[in-house]
């Protein structure tokens, strides 16, 4: 073998296994990150089922919007807060198991009207949204599940229908952080479909 032909070395690779919260944090941030992976037909609104009732509007500043649902004294679905955040963290639930609302606003846990889309308590579910452009007759399906859901919208215009109210994603990125609300979606177009992405993390129980 000649000087010029000397063998390759290849440095050895080591093989590191995740942790599952290693894992969880990297499905989110594909989701965040619009690297979304699957199919799934969903859930659909018509623009009479839902009261028409202004949300609180957006900011101006750089950041990801959030809006982030909850059940008001009534125990009505409604938007909490619609704001453009900075920070990295887009929400956390702290000692509550639904995370910060509202002063007066409910926190009571409300049973799944769709026990299918539950994940088991300890896990969680990612799934990629291909929501059709909008037709006159559809109906809406109301649901609610015993998660916290971040929907996050990859491209068009997404209606999220609330028992006091309705607002309207349209921009990548945006983000609604569902806090076991009863609710449902509409496509704003009657010629484009809606793509996002739902991350379901189920609620743990408040510690005695």
């Amino acid at each position: 073998m000649s000087k010029q032909q000397e063998p390759l070395h290849v440095p050895e690779r080591k093989i590191v296994t995740p942790s599952r919260r290693s894992i969880l944090n990297r499905s989110v941030d594909a989701a965040l990150g619009v690297s979304v992976l699957g199919t799934f037909s969903m859930l659909a609104g018509s623009a009479e089922a839902a009261p028409q009732q202004a949300s609180p509007s957006p900011d101006k500043r750089e950041g990801i919007r959030r809006i982030v649902t909850g059940h008001n004294a009534r125990g009505k679905s409604y938007v909490v807060s619609d704001t453009r955040i900075t920070d990295f963290q887009v929400f956390w639930t702290g000692e509550n198991p639904l995370g910060p609302g509202n002063p007066g606003d409910s926190e009571a846990l409300m049973p799944s009207t769709m026990p299918r889309l539950d994940p088991p308590l300890g896990g969680s579910s990612s799934t990629y949204v291909h929501f059709p452009p909008h037709k006159p007759d559809t109906k809406p399906t109301w649901h609610r599940t015993m998660t916290i859901d971040y929907n996050i919208l990859v491209s068009g215009e997404l209606v999220l229908m609330l028992e006091e109210g309705e607002v309207t994603l349209n921009s990548p990125g945006d983000v609604v952080v569902q806090r076991n609300t009863n609710h449902a979606w509409r496509n704003a177009s009657t010629t484009k479909p809606v793509i996002w992405v739902a991350v379901l993390v189920p609620i743990s129980p408040r510690k005695a």
